[in-house]
């Protein structure tokens, strides 16, 4: 049961992963046309930069759990790399406290300002004026995929803490 969860975790957001990744064209594609309007033509457009900003904070908060399935994200490497397996599950069983204790804030506070932001149909109040409620969904549903991934983590770090073996994933 343990290892379908685990498994189930790590497609779900290795999928979700590579979407991500690949709505990212879109948004580099936007990013050059905006750039090409404001520095080429000299007319820059009213929602380019804004659009790429929203895109890619949502992107941002979708990949969070992508990159802690492939354990990208920063850590002290001069000291860490030097760990054995055993020692690295060890210091990330210890630090996990502090990454729940985030992940919990983001998706609790995170879900209400989405709600907030649906229910009173929050815009950005630019001059595009775009409604704010699909980035801001990005936010518990990114904060949600870093919690499942980061508990399926945490469980491959006590068991190799236990039997000094990295679990293979």
């Amino acid at each position: 049961m343990l290892n379908r969860y685990l498994l189930f975790v790590d497609r779900l957001n290795e999928r979700i992963g590579n979407v991500v990744s690949l709505l990212m064209l879109p948004m580099i594609f936007l990013m050059t046309f905006e750039v090409f309007m404001r520095y080429a033509m000299d007319a820059p457009t009213m929602w380019g930069t804004e659009l790429v900003a929203y895109l890619f904070a949502g992107y941002s908060l979708l990949g969070g759990a992508y990159t802690l399935l492939y354990e990208d994200h920063v850590n002290i490497n001069v000291f860490y790399n030097r760990q054995s397996p055993r020692r690295k599950a060890i210091l990330d069983s210890i630090t996990a406290v502090i990454f729940f204790l985030y992940v919990w804030v983001l998706l609790w506070e995170g879900s209400k300002f989405a709600l907030d932001g649906l229910l009173h149909d929050r815009h950005s109040g630019t001059d595009w004026n775009v409604p704010l409620y699909p980035v801001l969904m990005a936010l518990p549903i990114g904060a949600f995929l870093m919690l499942i991934q980061g508990v399926a983590k945490f469980t491959r770090d006590l068991d190799t803490a236990v039997s000094g073996q990295k679990v293979a994933k």
